[in-house]
């Protein structure tokens, strides 16, 4: 069931397009998240990036879109959000797509943040962002060790979690790899630039690591301790697990251009695991989906952005894709859990 919330004061612009009802004023999160936000539905910010016409995908999908609107938002979604002990988590939240997660997740809900990243207090961008929060909304933020390639580390996060909540609520598996094509074997532009050790470290982050995550995890997100009187009322409990995807990954719609091996099969064997796996969570109320964020001005895509994606408006702000991101995650249902969306809703064929 969905609950709409909309308010005048934060809708801009609203453009309907495609038939998907999409809306301008997506969740440009201010740099210094509050909790003074009204937490009663997703927090939506206004913003003047105006996004690109609905992409067009090759192949079937086997799963609906997802109709965003403006602020629709599932009663499990709602649930998750309102509930102050509610556990987050998401790795490589260093900088970037993750760490901008970390400030949406600390405006959209009242939960707690575990920001996983490489090495604690090695990552600039997020110490200056905690350091400007109010003293509550530090608080409700825990930064932790992980290398999603380290089983062992990965053990130590789920032992950390048991012991300090005893439940997640979203995963959030962000961390991932490219490369530059300077300063690394990839992404390789025709076979003879295989390079074995590259393809083993693209599988090992941006496969293997996730689905490592989400299996060890499993059981924290099945569990439900200390659940608040807003859950047990509406009856809202399931959990998430969001993967960050890739339109490359589709075999579908891979009708030719860049090769990016490493990348392309790294990711499409991320989807095969979100699609498995999704089977297998469904049963214990847990929904899992695979994201794909378009082209996005990252430390990771700006190797490949040009002058004139950017003067098309191809190249989205971080904000703007992570609030859209979000969106989608609000507005999903039991019955799209284990697919691939976009930015803006649509599913994506396999």
């Amino acid at each position: 069931m969905f609950r709409c919330y909309a308010s005048a004061a934060r809708v801009a612009k609203v453009c309907n397009q495609n038939k998907l009802l999409r809306t301008a004023c997506v969740s440009s999160a201010p740099p210094l998240p509050s909790s003074n936000v009204t937490q009663s539905s997703r927090s939506s910010f206004s913003t003047s990036y105006q996004p690109p016409p609905n992409n067009t995908y090759h192949g079937t999908p086997v799963y609906n879109d997802i109709d965003i609107g403006i602020n629709k938002i599932t009663d499990a979604a709602a649930a998750r959000n309102n509930d102050a002990d509610a556990v987050f988590v998401v790795t490589g939240a260093s900088r970037s797509m993750g760490l901008e997660f970390v400030k949406q997740l600390l405006t959209r809900t009242k939960g707690r943040i575990v920001a996983c990243i490489l090495r604690p207090g090695s990552s600039p961008a997020l110490d200056d962002a905690l350091g400007q929060l109010s003293r509550d909304d530090r608080a409700r933020v825990h930064v932790t060790p992980l290398d999603v390639t380290n089983e062992e580390q990965i053990v130590q996060l789920r032992d950390e979690l048991q012991s300090m909540y005893g439940r997640v609520d979203g995963l959030f598996n962000v961390a991932g790899v490219l490369g530059d094509k300077t300063t690394t074997p990839g992404p390789e532009m025709n076979l003879s630039q295989l390079d074995q050790t590259w393809l083993q470290n693209q599988f090992a982050v941006n496969a293997i690591g996730p689905l490592m995550i989400t299996s060890k995890l499993t059981p924290l997100l099945k569990a439900r301790k200390g659940r608040n009187k807003y859950l047990r009322e509406t009856g809202s409990k399931e959990s998430v697990v969001v993967n960050l995807s890739a339109r490359v990954a589709s075999m579908s719609d891979n009708t030719g251009g860049l090769a990016w091996y490493s990348y392309r099969m790294s990711k499409a064997a991320l989807n095969q695991g979100v699609r498995t796996s999704s089977h297998e969570l469904r049963r214990q109320g847990t929904w899992t989906i695979a994201l794909y964020p378009g082209m996005t001005d990252t430390d990771m895509s700006q190797p490949f952005q040009s002058k004139t994606m950017k003067e098309k408006g191809l190249v989205f702000p971080v904000s703007f894709t992570v609030g859209r991101l979000l969106d989608v995650v609000d507005a999903m249902e039991e019955e799209q859990s284990g697919g691939m969306y976009d930015w803006a809703g649509q599913c994506i064929a396999y």
